[in-house]
This record gives structure tokens, sequence and C-alpha cells, in this order.
């Protein structure tokens, strides 16, 4: 591809230490509190997203000191300046506000690249769509244009934030957290076929996919070209988006992303890890210098960690069950056998994970877990990750012949749109477990999901905190304090790191969450490879141990606990109740390594309706053109023309012309919902007429 010209001149880096910008958590709390808690313009009570503004603004020389500060809701300070007065309903988490005030220093600064660190659940999505809302209002953009990984995220995209009902036509979706005086309007999703955005239509904006983006990156540049300096580029997830060191190992989305920043009035990253997984950085950023051990570190201007998601109670705290096993390992060329735990495993887990012996008593955990979780809510549901499509049909085939009646699903990227089709109908119909290699991952929210079955090899903590972060984000239909994710695993090393990386933000949380309730109660207010002849011959799966933050119960006292909760009828984790081993007053004593078998109803209580999942005008259109194609085939029927006709074909074509000549135009014209219903309009006219 040709390289383009622009007229932007060569960006220069932001040297301006982010000490001096941003007011410190104890300046913060020493603003909150000369506030008293409420907004220093508007007088509302400051919710968790509230602003520590500069009296005199940062940008012209105003010092971050409290003498220079003041507390501001997140409405009066994202409006403050604008001639209109806007009700929002949207309350910013700190994550959120943070991002937004940063996106907005940069377009006071000359900065043109904001950089979020945010783990799964920290509600990245809605914080675009809101900064361009309020960019939006201020003037400085008038489209949004949105890249991510998946199909499914860029559907999320769309339809979080509005989508139409087809039987009440009304719009639904997180817009309507924001007045209607001006708010972002419809971000299509789009697979590359022009026009992006209708002509004309500011204040609109599309979604679309890194592959679609490499696939045919001329219709995207000459979009970015036209709109040059009016739109928000976000590159969400941006870990995909590897940049070119020198070594040429760069990726083509981040290439092409770089290529879009040239045109954009300002480009947002957001991404879930600092690094790619082969270590490379991200594109448009900086780092910092290595420390004594290497390390460089992602100079962000935003961050949100597991610690804030407990702190704030927008994602569940854990419990994690860890499979210890007995693996037999066999050389047939040397004649050797070895025997060792999967305790002692650093890396090579594929063939031990891959036997019948080692997942299955996992996967038998899960669906315990699930059934457990269910007595709470008949909703809930588990997600199992597996390494390659053959692993995760096996688990699927495993489960289904041995839990008759168990709700499972499967998706795996080589089925396509019968995949994506899987995981929307996950969300909105009755299921227990849905079983997948790399799908229901980044960017799937599911919140029912509260089992978390880890049987695949990768042990990168960004990937891993992807996988259970299906599991971490709080269902709003749960209280906070009664909602937990089970995670099983296997016992290996760099599973247990990642452990006591979860551990420690855990805890973190959960000290922060218990000083700020003291607070609120205090203040009365409220805010490899080896050798093809060595292969691994077996695997005897020996204990499970539990951990969380509350206990770590071994795989005796585990077994007891199990079988007190099924002998009392208690639900609830094991580490939550390692306690009543005291009260009952002894330490386990259980002689035998099986697992007890602990059944719970399936259907226990009421099932609670999950969320529906609206449609994106692609997929409505779609479905619209199918209802064409029976109605053409219908019209046929009705006059005795079927498909075994060898003329069949001939048939259908001239009923199609009929039909787009009455409509207007064809199924490759159709650009909109409207234009979809017309021809299906059309079509039902014809078959009335004969």
């Amino acid at each position: 591809m040709a390289v383009r010209r622009t007229d932007h001149q060569p960006e220069q880096k932001d040297t301006t230490p982010m000490a001096r910008r941003f007011f410190s958590r104890q300046q913060r709390a020493h603003l909150y509190r000369r506030a008293k808690g409420r907004c220093e313009s508007c007088n509302a009570l400051l919710s968790d997203g509230w602003h520590a503004d500069h009296d005199t603004p940062w940008t012209k020389g105003g010092p971050t000191q409290v003498q220079n500060g003041r507390a501001l809701c997140p409405a009066c300070n994202l409006t403050k300046g604008s001639a209109l007065t806007y009700t929002d309903t949207f309350d910013p988490r700190p994550f959120q506000a943070d991002v937004i005030e940063a996106i907005f220093d940069g377009f006071a600064t000359g900065r043109r690249v904001t950089i979020a660190l945010g783990t799964p659940g920290t509600g990245k999505t809605l914080t675009y769509q809101a900064a361009a809302t309020h960019l939006l209002r201020q003037g400085l953009i008038d489209y949004l244009a949105v890249f991510v990984p998946r199909v499914s995220l860029a559907r999320q995209c769309e339809t979080s934030w509005m989508a139409q009902d087809r039987e009440t036509r009304e719009l639904r979706g997180l817009h309507t957290l924001f007045d209607a005086k001006s708010r972002f309007g419809k971000i299509r999703h789009s697979d590359a076929r022009p026009p992006l955005t209708q002509p004309g239509a500011g204040g609109t904006g599309f979604v679309s996919t890194y592959t679609a983006l490499a696939t045919d990156p001329a219709t995207f540049l000459d979009w970015a070209e036209e709109h040059r300096g009016r739109f928000l580029l976000v590159a969400d997830e941006a870990q995909f988006c590897g940049a070119d060191d020198g070594s040429g190992g760069g990726t083509r989305a981040g290439a092409l992303v770089k290529e879009m920043h040239e045109y954009s009035a300002h480009t947002v990253l957001l991404t879930g890890t600092p690094y790619r997984a082969d270590g490379r950085p991200l594109v448009l950023a900086d780092y910092t210098e290595p420390s004594e051990s290497g390390k460089q570190q992602l100079v962000r201007h935003a961050e949100a960690t597991y610690a804030d998601g407990i702190d704030g109670e927008y994602l569940r705290r854990f419990e994690m069950l860890l499979h210890e096993g007995s693996v037999t390992e066999t050389d047939v060329g040397r004649q050797w056998s070895v025997e060792y735990q999967i305790s002692s495993l650093e890396s090579n887990l594929q063939p031990t994970l891959r036997l019948p012996t080692t997942w299955q008593p996992m996967a038998d955990l899960v669906v315990q877990s699930v059934r457990e979780k269910q007595v709470l809510n008949s909703a809930y549901r588990g997600l199992i990750s597996c390494m390659e499509k053959k692993d995760a049909e096996a688990v699927t085939n495993y489960l289904r012949a041995t839990y008759p009646g168990l709700r499972v699903h499967i998706a795996v990227s080589s089925d396509g749109k019968a995949a994506q089709d899987t995981l929307q109908n996950f969300k909105t119909h009755p299921a227990d477990i849905l079983v997948t290699v790399r799908m229901a991952f980044i960017g799937y929210d599911c919140k029912p999901i509260t089992v978390v079955g880890v049987l695949t090899h990768y042990r990168d903590p960004g990937h891993l905190m992807q996988l259970v972060g299906r599991g971490l984000r709080v269902w709003e239909e749960e209280p906070f304090d009664e909602q937990t994710c089970r995670i099983i695993a296997p016992d290996d090393r760099k599973m247990q790191d990642f452990l006591d990386q979860l551990r420690e933000q855990q805890d973190e949380g959960l000290r922060r969450r218990q000083e700020r309730t003291q607070d609120q109660d205090d203040s009365d207010r409220k805010s490899a490879d080896r050798d093809q002849l060595t292969f691994i011959e077996s695997t005897r799966m020996t204990t499970v141990r539990a951990v969380s933050n509350d206990a770590e119960v071994e795989h005796d006292e585990r077994l007891l606990i199990e079988s007190l909760k099924h002998r009392w009828g208690v639900v609830a984790d094991v580490t939550s109740l390692a306690g009543l081993l005291e009260d009952y007053g002894s330490r386990a004593k259980v002689v035998t390594h099986d697992a007890v078998s602990v059944e719970f109803p399936q259907q226990s209580a009421p099932e609670t309706a999950v969320p529906t999942v609206a449609l994106t005008d692609k997929q409505q259109i779609e479905e619209l053109n199918r209802q064409v194609v029976e109605e053409i085939k219908a019209y046929l029927a009705d006059r005795g023309i079927t498909g075994g006709r060898p003329d069949y074909g001939m048939y259908m074509g001239k009923a199609t012309k009929r039909v787009n000549k009455a409509a207007g135009f064809s199924a490759g014209d159709v650009r909109t919902v409207a234009d979809a219903e017309a021809r299906l309009r059309a079509v039902t006219a014809i078959r009335g007429q004969s």
C-alpha cells in the first residue's frame, strides 16, 4: 500500500511529570473533607468518581496544590465553560473519570495520545463512549472511530450504547445516561463496507475489528483522511497493536492504527496489559527507562487494578481450587519412566492437561461448582477454557455424556458465525456451561458467569487475568457481598504465582474498602518442545486445595467442609467456612482421596431473567434479508414452484428482481435497517397481491 503523506508535524513527546498534573490521594482526601463531601459548584453529594479540579487551570500555570483545588462532581467539571448545563445520570467510576479528564488534558496541552491501563471489568467501553459525548459537547470532535479485536466486542459496543427494539422502536442503551440535549448517536458495527458513517451525520461513529482494518485498510484510511482532525480514535484492547521496535516485529494492526492516528483529533489506547504476550511494546506508547531487572513500565495516564474493582464493588472476590496430581512420564527410546507432581511443573503443560485423568476431575468440579452456585441463582453459569478445538470438543462430549440434561455450549473460532451466535445465545438463553478456546475472552461480558475452569496451558499473567476476568464482573442481580468467582485450575508453579498476585490485589482492595467504609461510618456520610519419544503416560489427580484471602484449606480439610456443607445444606465457598472446622471440634481426619460427590438441584430457585442482548444494525439487516429470501420462496411455493425443479434458480432470480424493483434497491444496496425493512414490505405486498 502506498504511504500516505499528512500535513501533521512530528508529534512532540509529553515530558511533563504526571505528579505535577494530578492531585495525590492525600490531596484528594483533603479536598473532599474541606468540601464536606459535596460538589463545590452544585452542592450535590460526591460519588466515588468525583473530580479534583484546579481553580486556576493547570494549563495556565495553576499549581497542583490544595489551595488551588476544589471538589466537583463529574457533571460540573466536564461541562464547565459550556453555555449549556446537562442533566446526565452517568456516575463515573474513578478510573472512568480519570481517563476522561486525561483526554481533555491532552486536548489542552497538545498531547495527542491518552493511554489507560485497566483490568477486565473496569468499564472501558462506556469510558470512551462517555468521553466522545463530552468531546462532542465541547465541539472538539464530530465522529468516533473504534477498533476492537473481536466481532463480539464490536457488537457489544454498538448495542450497549444504542440499539433499537424492532417491536417498540424504542432506543435502549447506555446513551440514556446522558442528557438528550447533546450526546453521541449511533456507533455502528462496520466490516469495512463504506460508508463507515453516513454522510453529514455528525455525532456518530463506527466500531470495527483489527482484522477488518488489516484486510481493507484503504476504506478506513480514506475515511480518516476525509474526517481529518474531527474524530476520536480508540484502540480498545490495544495489546493487539504491537509497535515495530526496529526489528520489524510490529503487527499489521499496530502499523495501521499509527496511520489512522495521524488523522485523528486524539487517540486513546485502552489496554488490559502493559505489554503484548510476545513482550513487545504497544504502538504509540512510551515506556520508562529499564529498571535493574531490565523491566520497563508503560507510561499511562489512568489505571484501574483488580484492587480498585474490589474497592469499588464492581469486581468479585475469588476462591481458587487448585488441583494437584501425580504425573508419570515415559521415554520409550531410553526406556525410563519418572513420576513427578503437577506442582513442580513450570512449562510444557499441554501433554498433562490433554490427558482425561487430568482434565476430567477439574471439569467435574466446574459442574459441581455451577450447580452449587445455581442454588443461589439459577441463572449462574460456568466457563471452561481449553487449549485447542479438539480439547474443547472432548470436554464438551464428556460433559454431555456424563451429565444428561446439562446445558453445555461450545464456541471455537473455526466455527465462524456459528461460534459468534453461540456466544450471544449463551448470554440470553438458559445455560449452564460454555466450553471455548480463546473466544469467551477479551471483552466478553456475561455477568452470570461465576465459575471459571482453566484447562489451558497459557500462563502469561495478562492472559490469565483476561480469562478469569470473565467471572469477576459483579452482577447487579445479586448483592456484592454474596458474589464470588470460583476458579478451578491446575496447581502448577506459574498458576501459583498468578494466585499470589490475585490474592495480593484482593487483599489491597478489601483493605481499602474496609477503611473507606469505616470512614463513612465515622463521618455519617456515603461516598516447550520435547523429544517425540518422550510422552506423558498418565496422571492421577490426588488433591485439591482451596485458596482465597479468607483461608488456605488443604485437601482433607476441604473434603470435610464439603461433606458438612452437604449435610447442613449450606451453599458457600469452602474458604469462607474454614472456621467451621474448629467449631466442629477437630481437624479433618479423612483417609480417602476420593472426591466427595455433592449433588445440587438444577432448578432449586426460580429462573432469573438474563438481560436480553440487542441486535446490531448489521445483524438486523442480515435477519431482514433472510426473511425476504424466505418470503420469496414462499411466494414461489404458492405457485407450485419448489426447490426440486431444475429451473428453480431462474424463478428465484426473477422474483428477486421484482422485489428489488418494488423496493428501489437490491440486498447488496441495503445500508440501513430502514432499507432492509422496505424490501421486506415490498415482498410482503407482492405476496398479498397474488
